[in-house]
């Protein structure tokens, strides 16, 4: 999609384009950019110029908002899957939110009944699950319903499970093939 528009001071436009590439081919002022995925903000770049790129190697976003200070005409270009060479070199600084925090990690003990791993956490931003034991077998269900062995994301003895970037805010419960596990280790951030 390419799209000219006129932005007035002080205003936020929304458009909604999935994509995993943006260009800003024309502003005479600079913009802030705002990217958004799983309707979160992933990415502020603020107060950038005419020929400022972000490329999302491994995600994409499904919309973006563009602010400017002053009244102007801009264009920019979103792609997916492919991206657009410009002449002209970017200026501006890009801000990464959440790009890091603490983190916390615990020594769990799971047992062949359902219980719950972590509690519900609606800032998690990272998460990994290992088990450290020799002959288990750990089942775990990250929707916050009890964890079967049937239907459980199944982590094998010395394996792990580890989730970034869109993690899941819900409790987390597990469930072992074995009466007692005490070598489960959880990390989040």
């Amino acid at each position: 999609m390419i799209k000219q528009i006129t932005i007035n001071a002080g205003e936020r436009l929304e458009f909604f384009e999935q994509g995993d590439f943006f260009r800003l081919m024309q502003a005479a002022d600079p913009i802030t950019v705002e990217y958004f995925a799983r309707e979160k903000r992933v990415v502020e770049a603020e107060e950038v110029n005419e020929g400022y790129a972000e490329k999302f190697e491994r995600s994409q976003f499904e919309r973006i908002a563009i602010t400017s200070a002053t009244t102007q005409q801009i264009q920019f270009v979103i792609r997916d899957g492919n991206s657009v060479d410009y002449d002209q070199p970017p200026t501006g600084s890009v801000i990464v939110e959440n790009s890091s925090g603490p983190f916390t990690q615990q020594q769990k003990t799971v047992t062949n009944a359902s219980g719950q791993l972590l509690a519900e956490k609606l800032n998690r931003r990272y998460l990994l699950i290992q088990n450290n034991d020799a002959a288990g077998i750990l089942y775990i269900n990250l929707s916050g319903a009890a964890a079967a062995a049937a239907s459980g994301v199944r982590v094998l003895p010395g394996g792990s499970y580890e989730c970034q970037g869109y993690v899941t805010t819900s409790a987390i419960n597990a469930i072992g093939n074995i009466a007692n596990n005490p070598n489960i280790v959880v990390v989040e951030g």
